[in-house]
């Protein structure tokens, strides 16, 4: 196997085994909470408290993976994650729960960003949106797998079977990393670099960076509202089972899974921007009309919409976040690129949480919509100059 090969599979398999752990949470984590919460919106803020972590320290990781190697934070990470996941079972208030969202998010900051930094260095020109869309689909794929499993534990053991069920996919990921990578120093991948991001925010002055980071963070809250609100949704209003809820999620991820390398090879040759403005109106009408659903057909639908809409999103913002970071630095890029996407997923619990309690089920999707076209909108406006002569940069070299 290949050194390119050997990396691949090495972090495509630490992201989707950790990411089943992650899954296993989402059919079963917002009614466990609601035991302890005394509000939606406190429910909200307990959610949040995953997203912050990842937001604070995915910058930070991503930069110091530039400077000092990958390999320690991956392997750090998927330690970290797997040592937390059991104390979810033994947390008994919303300070604890929090807390344990808390140093599971800083888990999480240095595996996924770090793994796709590393990913993003190693991807030819003109390849980018077939690589990071099958790269990425370790994570989606993983969490299509999750929710099922998490749904099963809980309907046929108990919510705690589920918590510990996570911790040994996080187990079962580091103990892989640990033999596939080893644990010497990170084998090196350069980056020429044009712009330079280790200033003092540097990132306000550049408004194509801006503009990715702000529709990657406007989408994040639709992600949220969708991966928080839906299930409490489903599962508070229209008495939907654990396992339906796991169905609803696991729909969601597996077309976009299936669908994210065949769509990123596609926007590769068609152009990414095409690729955002298709699926941004996908999701905005998608998650807009989820307070309407009154039954689980309806859900299933909205769920392999908002599917097709990640494949169409995902690699081709990917992709663009990668042509940004051959010039800005790789891991700075995609440690903004990443914790903009954990903001968006801690903004969007509280505010769909604080919406729900003051304004009602349909108004919280119909935000969340709303939202997600104002993130393309900045895109469109902040960086249509730099991406849409995109024939330019995806020339393969040589």
């Amino acid at each position: 196997m290949t050194g390119f090969k050997r990396i691949f599979f090495s972090l495509y398999m630490a992201v989707f085994m950790s990411s089943v752990g992650l899954g296993i949470l989402s059919p079963i984590l917002p009614a466990y909470v609601d035991q302890f919460a005394a509000s939606s919106l406190s429910l909200g803020v307990v959610f949040g408290a995953y997203p912050m972590a990842r937001t604070v320290f995915m910058p930070l990781v991503g930069r110091l993976s530039d400077r000092v190697g990958w390999k320690p934070f991956i392997l750090t990470g998927l330690a970290l994650f797997t040592l937390v996941s059991p104390l979810y079972a033994l947390s008994r208030s919303e300070i604890q729960l929090f807390l344990v969202r808390f140093f599971q998010g800083i888990a999480a900051a240095m595996i996924l960003p770090v793994a796709m930094s590393v990913i993003g260095k190693l991807s030819p020109k003109g390849k980018e949106g077939f690589l990071m869309g099958s790269f990425s689909s370790a994570f989606f794929a993983g969490l299509g797998f999750g929710p099922l499993i998490g749904g099963f534990l809980k309907d046929t053991y108990s919510t705690e079977a589920a918590f510990y069920g996570m911790g040994f996919m996080a187990l079962a990921a580091f103990l892989l990393a640990l033999v596939t990578l080893g644990t010497g120093p990170s084998e090196p991948v350069p980056v020429a670099r044009k712009k330079d991001l280790s200033g003092p925010l540097p990132f306000f002055r550049d408004l194509p960076l801006i503009g990715l980071l702000v529709f990657r963070f406007c989408r994040a809250v639709g992600i949220g509202l969708v991966w928080v609100i839906l299930p409490l949704y489903a599962i508070r209003y229209l008495e939907i089972s654990a396992i339906r809820v796991g169905i609803l999620l696991s729909a969601n991820t597996f077309i976009t899974t299936i669908l994210q390398a065949p769509v990123g090879h596609l926007a590769d040759k068609a152009g990414h921007l095409k690729s955002l403005t298709l699926g941004s109106f996908l999701a905005a009408g998608a998650i807009g009309s989820i307070g309407w659903c009154n039954s689980f057909s309806r859900l299933i639908i909205v769920s392999v919409t908002l599917g097709i809409a990640g494949a169409l999103i995902v690699p081709s913002g990917s992709a663009l976040a990668v042509m940004l970071g051959r010039e800005r630095g790789m891991g700075s890029v995609m440690g903004l690129f990443n914790s903009s996407l954990s903001f968006g997923t801690m903004v969007g619990p509280v505010v769909g949480g604080a919406l729900l309690d003051f304004a009602g089920i349909q108004t919280v999707f119909s935000a969340g919509g709303l939202i997600g076209l104002t993130g393309w909108g900045c895109l469109m406006i902040m960086g249509r100059r730099e991406f849409a002569p995109e024939k330019k940069d995806l020339t393969p070299e040589g």
